[in-house]
C-alpha cells in the first residue's frame, strides 16, 4: 500500500518520478506521468521554488540560457522525487534551474530550490549535481552535464558563460558568451579534472604516446570545439584500455 501525505506543499514546485538516469524504464515513466496527472501536478513536491524574475535584457541568441532562449521539454529529480515531462530551463551563467508552471497554478517561471536539485535532463542532456564534499579538488561546483560514459569512467562538462554589457540607441543589453568549461572525470571512484594533456597523461601514464598523438591528429577539434575534443579524447582512452585488457589477456 503507498501511502502520500495529507498535506501537499504548494508553495511554487512540479515533479512527479524520474530518477535521471540512462535506459529509463519506459512503463515506469508513464506510471509517474499517470500519478502526476491523478493527483495534480501542482500538488506533488515539485511546486517549491521562488518566482523568477529576468535580470538581463537580451536581444538575440546569445543568452545566458543552455542551448536557446525557449523552454525545453524535460525531467528533474528534486527532493529525492523525480518529474518527467516538464518544461524547463538552465540559467548556464548562474547555475540554475527554471521551470514553467502549468497554467492552472498561475502561470510563470519558478526558480528551483539548488539545494533540491539532485539532477536534470533537458532534450536529452543530462546533468549530475557535484558538491565539494564529493569532489573537493574541483575548481567549481553545481551542475555538470554528462558528457561521455561507459563502464570505466564517466566524462562531465562543467559548462560556463561570461556576460558582457551592450548598448543600442535605447538602453543597457547583455550579450553571453561560451567560457572555457571544466572537464571532470569519475575514475576509480574519484573525480578529476582533465583540462589539460597533462592531466589526462598523469590518469592514463601507460598511454601518454597515444594521447599526444591524438592531440596532433586533432589540434582542429580541440581549436574549433574544445568540448567535442574531450569527448572524442575519451573514446579513444576507452578503446587504447580495452586493447590493452585484451591483450594482457591472451
Amino acid at each position: 500500500m503507498i501511502c502520500f501525505p495529507k498535506n501537499f506543499l504548494v508553495t511554487v514546485l512540479v515533479f512527479g518520478g524520474f530518477i535521471l538516469g540512462y535506459g529509463q524504464d519506459v512503463a515506469q515513466v508513464k506510471y509517474y506521468n499517470f500519478f502526476d496527472q491523478q493527483v495534480g501536478v501542482e500538488n506533488t513536491g515539485l511546486y517549491q521554488g521562488i518566482v523568477y524574475a529576468e535580470q538581463y535584457r537580451t536581444i538575440n541568441e546569445k543568452t545566458q540560457f543552455f542551448k536557446n532562449r525557449d523552454f525545453l521539454k524535460g525531467s528533474v529529480c528534486y527532493d529525492g522525487q523525480c518529474y518527467y515531462d516538464l518544461d524547463l530551463k538552465y540559467n548556464v551563467y548562474e547555475d540554475e534551474v527554471l521551470m514553467r508552471l502549468i497554467t492552472k497554478a498561475g502561470g510563470g517561471t519558478i526558480k528551483l530550490f539548488k539545494d533540491h536539485v539532485d539532477s536534470f535532463e533537458i532534450t536529452g542532456s543530462n546533468f549530475i549535481k557535484i558538491l565539494p564534499k564529493d569532489a573537493p579538488s574541483l575548481n567549481a561546483y553545481g551542475f555538470y552535464e554528462v558528457a561521455f560514459s561507459n563502464s570505466r569512467f564517466t566524462l562531465y562538462t562543467k559548462h560556463v558563460k561570461k556576460n558582457f554589457e551592450r548598448k543600442d540607441r535605447k538602453s543597457l543589453y547583455y550579450e553571453f558568451l561560451e567560457g572555457q568549461s571544466e572537464h571532470v572525470l569519475l575514475y576509480n571512484n574519484t573525480y578529476t579534472i582533465v583540462n589539460s594533456k597533462k592531466d589526462i597523461v598523469e590518469l592514463f601514464p601507460t598511454q601518454k604516446k597515444e594521447i599526444d598523438k591524438f592531440y596532433n591528429v586533432a589540434r582542429s577539434l580541440r581549436k574549433s570545439n574544445p568540448d567535442g575534443f574531450q569527448v572524442s579524447l575519451m573514446k579513444r582512452i576507452e578503446i587504447l584500455l580495452s586493447r590493452t585488457e585484451n591483450q594482457s589477456g591472451e
